[in-house]
């Protein structure tokens, strides 16, 4: 049984790719600048150590379907993800025809925006984001959030992690889509970041969130708004009551997940 490589580059990052092969590749091109090819070669195994070697690169890459039997659960894999009717987030070696395109590739970090909690944020992002808005998203992962709030809309936006291998993940996305001088991503704890921000955004375990409630809401700028994620129906109670200071609205809910959306209470 064969294997097969996909991989993405752009005009730059294209002969690079072909060198690491030894061979031209068959590229086709999805948008602009963002070219993939499918490489066949003779076993899975040599597809994965392939698959390694281009990403420890830098290059996006990722294990091909080796046969038509699995091709169509690895096209659902990789399909991308509908954000508001005028956006997709996708997978770089993945075509969209979206008005706007997000490539994310997760890398070590999690989120690729599929994910019903990244999903609901997402939405929210989409229709209330309406310029120029500062916006922190706290538990970034792979920076899906704070990429996606600068396409929406937003002057700038900053993602903070504890995991640093997925903040290299996060900051290699904001430089494949063009947002690297708006976004900036840290491995800095919350209660230590400065400012006060127009949107709040967190994606986190349900208990996490409670723990940091004081902390998100001091960041919050008196008129912004506040979007938590990652919790269960059944959570929600407990997480309204973390946060007296905000009025949420009804829960935005998707599958078996959750989100709360809301502003500071006018004292």
């Amino acid at each position: 049984m064969t294997g097969q490589v996909v991989v993405a580059a752009d005009e730059r990052s294209l002969a690079d790719v072909e060198e690491m092969f030894g061979a031209v590749g068959e590229w086709q091109l999805l948008r602009s600048d963002r070219w993939v090819a499918r490489y066949e070669v003779r076993d899975e195994a040599l597809a994965t150590k392939l698959t390694a070697k281009l990403r420890n690169a830098g290059h996006p890459a990722v294990v091909g379907p080796p046969d038509e039997a699995r091709a169509v659960a690895w096209e659902k894999r990789n399909r991308p993800t509908p954000v508001g009717g005028r956006a997709e987030v996708c997978f770089p070696w993945i075509g969209s025809t979206a008005e706007i395109v997000i490539e994310i590739d997760p890398g070590v970090g999690f989120g690729t925006g599929d994910h019903p909690s990244t999903r609901l944020l997402l939405e929210e992002l989409s229709s209330n984001i309406t310029g120029n808005e500062s916006v922190l998203d706290v538990g970034c992962g792979s920076g899906v959030l704070t990429i996606a709030s600068v396409y929406f809309g937003a002057d700038r936006a900053i993602g903070i992690d504890i995991n640093t291998a997925g903040l290299q993940a996060a900051e290699t996305n904001a430089r494949r889509n063009r947002v690297s001088d708006r976004t900036e991503f840290f491995a800095t704890p919350l209660n230590e970041i400065c400012g006060n921000y127009d949107v709040v955004v967190a994606n986190i375990h349900e208990n996490i969130l409670r723990e940091m409630a004081n902390d998100l809401v001091v960041r919050l700028a008196p008129n912004g708004w506040i979007g938590l994620s990652g919790v269960s129906p059944g959570q929600l109670s407990r997480l309204r009551g973390a946060f007296p200071q905000i009025i949420f609205e009804e829960p935005r809910t998707m599958e078996d997940w959750s989100a709360l959306i809301g502003r500071r209470q006018i004292e």
